[in-house]
């Protein structure tokens, strides 16, 4: 897997594949939008959608957490689906799956999502949204406005299209937001996704099997090539 490195203030990032971003100078792992639980919601209203969300949503989370030796992680919001008391399975997979990273310190942003926790108070350290840590503010919704302060968020669960020879790849997204901010991809497996167009104030990188593409920087060299033949 090969990680893309950004700088956000004046912390260095490595953009995972796997939709995660790790924070080097602070062993720390952060995902947004595991929505777990999702697939459960779904049974209990009589849809047929296949069981097992939640324990590949853990495995993958436990497995960047052991090949990156995290420390802490923190879960950008919406981390659950619906009400976690609706669904014991759910509580009993996340105990479990809490007590075979009990050396990990957890913190969650709480997201819209995430409601009536009082089971799930015990797993991790519950946090409003725009706690600062590191310089970088933590938070599930992308400020509406100009901030001072950089900034890591959820919420939109970006994707990308990619098209070639008439057909349409859809991949998940980290979306850099100016200078200041950047969007994570969701990193649950029932999320569906916000499509993200190319713009001047923004930057995508798609997470494209084992690494991470810049997809507007070939864009904008490309342009810059092509005014620098119009010139001459």
């Amino acid at each position: 897997m090969t990680p893309l490195s950004l700088t956000l203030g004046d912390q260095t990032l490595a953009l995972l594949p796997e939709g995660a971003v790790f924070w080097p100078a602070r062993q720390t792992l952060l995902v947004a939008d595991l929505h777990l639980g999702k697939a459960g919601v779904f049974r209990r209203a009589g849809v047929a959608v296949p069981e097992g969300d939640t324990e590949q949503s853990l495995a993958r989370l436990s497995a960047l957490i052991h090949r990156h030796a995290v420390k802490r992680l923190i879960l950008l919001g919406d981390s659950v689906h619906a009400r976690p008391g609706d669904d014991p399975a759910l509580i009993a997979n996340l105990q479990s799956w809490r007590q075979r990273h009990a050396r990990c310190v957890m913190t969650a942003i709480i997201g819209n999502h995430d409601r009536e926790l009082a089971p799930l108070a015990e797993l991790f350290e519950w946090q409003i949204e725009g706690e600062t840590e590191g310089g970088l503010s933590l938070r599930h919704h992308p400020p509406d406005h100009a901030v001072d302060t950089p900034w890591l968020a959820g919420h939109w669960h970006p994707v990308v299209y990619l098209h070639g020879g008439g057909d349409r790849l859809r991949l998940p997204a980290f979306i850099q937001a100016g200078h200041a901010g950047l969007v994570l991809p969701a990193f649950g497996g029932l999320t569906g996704g916000l499509p993200i167009d190319r713009a001047p104030d923004r930057r995508r990188y798609a997470c494209a099997g084992d690494q991470v593409i810049d997809l507007d920087r070939q864009k904008k060299a490309d342009a810059e090539v092509g005014q620098e033949e119009e010139r001459e």
